[in-house]
């Protein structure tokens, strides 16, 4: 039995299809590795500017920073209300 062209273009495709299958296969497994580190890259800057978010919404609030001394008030200096308007016609 001789093999006829239609064999040999039905094994061509078949031995086709293998190659794209394996090659399809090799390229999904390298790119496998530095999709999966961008992924936990990503995660990783997600979380770490949101902790920076946090200390920055900290140093805004005014927990980190120094506390001011009490700024005198007029009752503080013995001056009452009366003492104001004296003050402000003069």
């Amino acid at each position: 039995m001789t093999p006829t062209p239609k064999d040999f273009q039905q094994n061509s495709e078949s031995s086709q299809r293998v190659n794209s299958t394996g090659v399809s296969s090799v390229v999904i497994s390298l790119i496998t590795g530095p999709f999966l580190a961008t992924l936990m890259g990503a995660r990783t800057l997600a979380e770490a500017l949101e902790q920076v978010g946090i200390v920055s919404e900290e140093i805004f609030r005014g927990v980190r920073l120094p506390s001011l001394p009490d700024v005198p008030t007029a009752r503080d200096r013995g001056m009452d209300d009366t003492d104001n308007d004296d003050a402000e016609n003069s």
